[in-house]
């Protein structure tokens, strides 16, 4: 069956950092080009966690292995891995820290820096999802934020994001009014992807709902700006109509939408 990877930079809001981590520097780390788009998460204190749930069948989590690494911990879906060692002299880059395979289902992944004083990064985490049957063909139906499957309430607290230019295609929707929201709507199956910009003016909490669930809530707040970040992914949605609701719950701060990804196969309607 079709499948594709998903790639999350370590600014995504999908990871989850708990403890002291902080954005790596190009002031203090001359080798801060070396990782994926120069950017990199990192921290020195001893059971530190990094956290994200996904729907798929395989995962990778990408850092350095470096001089002044030191050991890590990961957990799956409740299981602890024995202890890995993060350090290498020369330093190296885009290395796997951590790659498991699994079961096309929802799994959990924490990665736990187990050392003092010694260093653990994280670059970016890869996962594979499957969509459709055997010898079919993968379909990606993109959406621009201007798509009419795109409501926002109320009109008057969207607006035009300043760096713009830095969207997909060139446009995108900003709000920074408390409880402004954005409905997305779509009818194949089976996952979807949404993109919006992180940074230090992006709002530290806002939440989202998949056909009317529970509400998950995420943070965009990062100390560098970067865009078409995954603001948020669902995998595994099953037949029929779709809503994606994301609203603004902490300001000051904005919330951004750049555009929208849907994964799907002819077998599950997608064409």
């Amino acid at each position: 069956m079709p499948s594709f990877t998903t790639v999350l930079e370590d600014t995504s809001p999908m990871l989850r950092y708990a403890g002291s981590w902080r954005a790596g520097h190009s002031s203090d780390d001359k080798s801060a080009e070396l990782y994926t788009q120069s950017s990199f998460t990192v921290t020195q204190v001893k059971g530190d966690s990094m956290s994200f749930n996904f729907h798929g069948t395989s995962v990778g989590v990408f850092g350095a292995k470096r001089g002044n690494h030191g050991n890590y911990i990961i957990q799956f879906d409740g299981n602890t891995f024995p202890q890995s060692n993060g350090q290498s002299t020369p330093d190296e880059f885009n290395q796997m820290l951590f790659n498991f395979t699994v079961d096309l289902d929802i799994h959990n992944l924490t990665i736990s820096n187990n050392d003092d004083d010694k260093f653990l990064d994280i670059d970016y985490v890869t996962f594979q999802s499957n969509v459709g049957q055997d010898n079919e063909t993968l379909i990606v139906n993109s959406y621009q934020d201007n798509h009419p499957s795109f409501a926002y309430s109320p009109p008057s607290s969207w607006k035009t994001p300043d760096a713009v230019g830095m969207f997909s295609g060139g446009s995108g929707h900003v709000a920074t009014d408390p409880s402004a929201s954005v409905t997305f709507t779509f009818q194949v199956r089976d996952a979807i992807v949404l993109y919006g910009p992180v940074g230090p003016n992006q709002t530290a909490k806002y939440s989202v709902q998949v056909d009317k669930g529970s509400a998950s809530f995420f943070n965009a707040d990062r100390e560098f700006y970067r865009p078409q970040q995954i603001l948020f992914y669902a995998g595994n949605l099953g037949p029929g109509n779709h809503s994606l609701y994301l609203q603004l719950v902490s300001t000051p701060g904005e919330l951004a939408i750049d555009y929208a990804n849907v994964y799907t196969a002819p077998s599950l309607g997608g064409r």
